[in-house]
């Protein structure tokens, strides 16, 4: 098993092909990236000025054909470059779906965590071949955010193999 074993998907229906539209229900056909930008648009000078707090819905997929994951866990590998923004993750043990991209998951309600290291990470637990896990990323902005043209920020999922 390789690390590009390991895949992102986005969710909102069987078709969806739009980041902006992965809020939950049924994984898409579309491959997705663990990336703030594969997964947000640009947010406008106005959300900069009143604060912006961004839901996605993606399911993370065991895509080896033999071997599972085992352990595994779900940590922010690079928070936000921005001071005036921040990068969180959740799990999900469900396929629960929001409205749209400014409404919390809630049924149930999420804990997300900023963690950033494996040693303190959400605990996913095994993933045997095509299995999947239900993770939500929350993008906040802070009021007032100054624009930055590369914000960056990435999680990652990382566990172990049979020896």
């Amino acid at each position: 098993m390789v690390n590009t074993d390991i895949k992102v998907w986005l969710t909102g229906g069987a078709g969806n092909t739009n980041p902006n539209l992965s809020l939950g229900g049924v994984t898409s056909a579309t491959e997705a990236g663990e990336t703030l930008h594969a997964l947000f648009d640009y947010i406008t000078p106005e959300e900069a000025a009143a604060g912006d707090t961004e839901y996605r819905a993606v399911d993370i997929k065991n895509t080896h054909l033999a071997e599972t994951l085992y352990g595994a866990v779900l940590y922010i590998s690079s928070q936000t470059s921005s001071d005036d923004t921040s990068f969180a993750v959740a799990y999900d043990t469900g396929t629960q779906s929001v409205a749209n991209e400014n409404t919390a998951p809630s049924a149930p309600a999420l804990t997300f965590s900023i963690a950033s290291t494996k040693a303190t990470g959400i605990v996913l637990g095994d993933m045997a071949p095509s299995v999947k896990k239900r993770v939500w990323v929350k993008w906040i902005v802070s009021a007032g955010a100054v624009k930055m043209l590369n914000d960056t920020a990435k999680f990652k999922v990382e566990g172990g193999v049979a020896a």
